[in-house]
C-alpha cells in the first residue's frame, strides 16, 4: 500500500474508533496483504459473554466482529458488515452497538469485495480520507 493510502487507513480507522468508548487496542496490518485492522474492545455480545470482542476489517472481507476462543490470538467470526470494503465509520460503529445490544446486524458469512492487492479503487478511496485530514 502506498504510503497516502496507509495514512487513509490510520484516518479512517481513527473515525471508526473516536465514537467508540469501549476499545483498548488498535492493530494495523500493511506490510503483508491483506492489509488489516484488529480493535480489541471492553464490550461483549449477550450470547457470548465469556469471550473478548475484536472489530477487524481486512481489504478483502471489510468488517467483521469476532470472539477471540482461545485466550491465544484465535478468533471465531460472529458476524461481517457485509455493506461496502469501506463503508462510512458511523456504519461501523452502529453496527458493532447492534451487537453488543443483542441483535444480529450484518451477515454470518464473510464477503470477498476484493482480492489482495486488486488494482481496483481501494487506495484511492482510503487516500481520500488522509487528504480530507489534512484540508
Amino acid at each position: 500500500m502506498r504510503t497516502s493510502a496507509v495514512s487513509g487507513l490510520v484516518t479512517y480507522v481513527r473515525g471508526v474508533t473516536s465514537g467508540l468508548e469501549e476499545f483498548t487496542t488498535v492493530d494495523l496490518e500493511v506490510e503483508e496483504a491483506p492489509a488489516t485492522v484488529l480493535i480489541l474492545l471492553d464490550s461483549r455480545v449477550p450470547t457470548l459473554p465469556e469471550y473478548p470482542l475484536l472489530l477487524t476489517w481486512d481489504e478483502v472481507s471489510g468488517w467483521a466482529l469476532r470472539v477471540e476462543t482461545d485466550g491465544e490470538g484465535g478468533t471465531t467470526p460472529v458476524c461481517f458488515l457485509g455493506e461496502d470494503v469501506l463503508p462510512e465509520p458511523s456504519a461501523v460503529q452502529e453496527f458493532l452497538r447492534a451487537a453488543v445490544r443483542g441483535e444480529s446486524p450484518g451477515s454470518i458469512e464473510p464477503h470477498a469485495f476484493r482480492w489482495p492487492n486488486a488494482q481496483d479503487d481501494l487506495e484511492r478511496r482510503l487516500e481520500l480520507f488522509h487528504d480530507a485530514e489534512h484540508r
